[in-house]
């Protein structure tokens, strides 16, 4: 007959004030993987013996994000505008001038993003005070933060569409128009483009619009538009 035997086994919980560790092992490797011609890629890691970020975040000397797949130093965050100056042209009654440009947004390690925009001022005259007034759009309700179809060439105004991806849910489809907020009159700036993921070279054309009347006093017009892009953590 053969003797069983039966022996205590003893676990430690691995916690502190501000973790647990559950299923703690022994490292046994870690890496990452790309596919050529694919878009996914990959990072891996394999058991751990010592979890947790070593160094600091930003050092020129060294950081160590060891053991979990949530450890990963934030990496650049980047926001670009293809083209800074819209040319707008010779503005017709009767008529819509429109030019564009692109916004392009990486967030790497932050969560999402959401950028915001406003204008300094209405188009005003560079050198007097007639103004451009800001577009309500075709049925005269669109406002800072809900866009409305404008495609009627005789109401004048001066708006703006977003297309792509991450834009805001109220520009329906590239007939939709929103006036930019108003600094000078208080305005709070307004969401554009948001998501909640990470985004690589998240894209959108903004479609700058405007027309005048007949009483429209002729001459140069400006204003600047300013574009706010912060990341999600």
């Amino acid at each position: 007959m053969l003797a069983q035997s039966t022996s205590l086994v003893l676990a430690d919980r691995l916690e502190s004030d501000s973790y647990v560790i559950q299923f703690g092992n022994f490292n046994m490797g870690s890496g990452e993987r790309d596919s050529a011609g694919s878009t996914y890629h990959l990072t891996y890691t394999l058991g751990q013996t010592a979890p947790g970020p070593f160094g600091e975040y930003g050092s020129t000397s060294y950081f160590v994000g060891s053991g979990f797949q949530y450890i990963y130093q934030i990496d650049e965050f980047s926001f670009t505008i293809s083209d800074i100056t819209i040319d707008l042209g010779t503005l017709t009654p009767g008529s819509h001038s429109t030019d564009s440009n692109q916004l392009t947004i990486n967030t790497r390690g932050a969560g999402g993003f959401t950028i915001y925009a406003y204008e300094l001022h209405p188009l005003r005259l560079i050198s007097g005070a007639d103004e451009i007034p800001n577009t309500s759009c075709d049925g005269g309700g669109c406002t800072i933060s809900n866009a409305e179809v404008w495609t009627n060439t005789s109401i004048p105004g001066f708006g703006f569409n977003v297309d792509g991806t991450d834009k805001a849910s109220d520009f329906t489809d590239t007939t939709y128009f929103r006036p930019f907020a108003d600094e000078e009159q208080s305005e709070a700036m307004q969401a554009i483009m948001n998501s909640s993921a990470l985004a690589i070279n998240s894209q959108a054309t903004v479609t700058y619009k405007a027309g005048v009347d007949e009483n429209q006093m002729a001459g140069d017009y400006e204003t600047s538009i300013v574009f706010v892009a912060v990341p999600g953590y």
